[in-house]
């Protein structure tokens, strides 16, 4: 007599699995969707001040104007030092522009597919811009402008 109550509670261990399958990929989606850093206006300039206010300096600067990413319109290389005139570690940056925040959000979400597994670089998003700053850089140099872009309102 107790195959059934057996079978019962295999069922409900099953259904109670199943559910919290959905719920963990609700709570995914629902993490993917949100938005990133605010609206705003922040541009270039607010990136290369935090930048600044890191205590780095731009070693090297180029331009791309018809943008790097899918959906961006200008797109910034950098190449970051603590002293470029030392022989210390370097770090590079791609900054994006974006038309919309939008557009934003769907390239941070392609990059951070993109850089797994983690290590390999961070996504941050400022404004209408994201920040790729990649992982195999100088550590000073990504910590210090980490903590730069936080402080600026990046996320």
């Amino acid at each position: 007599m107790t195959a059934p109550v057996d079978r019962d509670r295999g069922t409900a261990l099953a259904g109670a699995a199943v559910l919290v399958c959905l719920l963990a990929a609700l709570a995914v989606v629902q993490w993917a969707g949100r938005p990133r850093a605010d609206d705003g206006s922040a541009s270039f300039p607010e990136v290369e001040r935090a930048v600044t206010d890191a205590g780095l300096e731009v070693c090297a600067e180029d331009d791309h104007p018809a943008g790097l990413a899918p959906g961006a319109v200008e797109s910034r290389t950098y190449e970051l030092a603590v002293r470029c005139a030392a022989d210390g570690g370097r770090a590079g940056v791609t900054v994006d522009g974006f038309a919309s925040t939008a557009d934003r959000d769907a390239a941070a979400r392609q990059f951070e597919s993109l850089v797994r597994p983690r290590g390999s670089g961070v996504v941050w998003t400022l404004g209408r811009t994201t920040v790729f700053l990649q992982g195999s850089g100088d550590r000073e140099v990504r910590d210090r402008l980490g903590r730069s872009l936080r402080a600026a309102g990046a996320r």
